[in-house]
């Protein structure tokens, strides 16, 4: 039983830590142009991801379909991203991701080509990935396979406590160091990102980068799609009247946003009758 924890333990924090990886380079190097550290915790992994797959793992025994591993899969990982996102963002006040280009996201919080993107990557993992790091860990010595889940646990669980304890502010000494840490940790990006310039040459990089500008310019017409259908007058329902009325109001103001700026356009008709009222006063 200890042996197969300890199994769990390792490979538990190498998903972790590929989770990370691809969040600090390809991602952000794709989105930000740069290498980031997409971590909130002090070491180099992203427990979501490690978590995502296990519950996938776990919810798609017996199923050999490659299409309904990618289905279910995609929506094990929204439930969970949802989760995440909404606890994270009570806790600490900060949201450390946000899906608001993508097209049909939920708040924000998650949307459908992320989670599909998810999905076809446990898959693979399941299918040909798991499999081989499985067969690798085996090949560990008992002792030393033992040793590397329990020192993987204990350094976790120190470091989820640490973090926890910084971001929440409870200690000003912990805060101090955890912001002592990760401005290590920046300068040490900032030192790659001056050699981004031959990293944008690979393939994955271009594409990705051509990937979410075409993401990003079809939630833009999904928006104003929204807007206008929603501000067309004779779009009525008996049903949802009060409901439709409400949701009419909150896009009264003709808006575009354009990357991360907001700008309001005055209503033809609304101006129009501004511009009477000041002619008869």
């Amino acid at each position: 039983m200890l042996d197969k924890f300890c199994v769990f333990a390792v490979l538990m924090m190498l998903y972790c830590f590929i989770g990370w990886f691809y969040e600090s380079t390809v991602f952000s190097l794709c989105e930000q142009g740069k290498f980031m550290n997409r971590g909130y915790f002090i070491g180099p992994y992203c427990p979501i991801y490690g978590v995502g797959f296990f519950a996938s793992e776990y919810l798609m025994g017996g199923i050999t379909s490659t299409f309904k591993l990618v289905m279910v899969s995609a929506m094990v990982c929204t439930v969970i991203e949802y989760i995440t996102s909404y606890v994270l963002e009570k806790l600490f006040d900060a949201r450390y991701w946000d899906y608001y280009y993508y097209p049909l996201n939920i708040n924000g919080r998650v949307s459908v080509p992320s989670s599909l993107f998810f999905g076809i990557a446990i898959t693979f993992f399941i299918k040909v990935g798991h499999p081989f790091f499985l067969g690798q860990v085996y090949r560990i010595p008992p002792d030393i396979r033992m040793g590397m889940g329990i020192g993987f646990t204990i350094l976790f669980l120190l470091d989820a406590g640490f973090t926890f304890i910084s971001m929440c502010n409870l200690n000003r000494k912990c805060r101090e160091l955890y912001d002592a840490w990760d401005g290590y940790v920046e300068d040490k990006l900032d030192v790659l990102n001056e050699k981004k310039g031959k990293l944008e040459r690979f393939v994955v990089v271009r594409k990705g980068q051509e990937i979410l500008v075409k993401a990003k310019n079809v939630n833009r017409k999904f928006l104003e799609m929204e807007t206008r259908y929603l501000r067309r007058p004779g779009f009525k329902s008996v049903k949802y009247a009060a409901l439709t009325e409400k949701i009419k109001l909150m896009y009264k103001p003709k808006y575009m946003r354009v990357e991360d700026e907001i700008w309001y356009e005055e209503p033809a008709v609304e101006a129009a009758a501004e511009e009477d009222h000041t002619e008869e006063t």
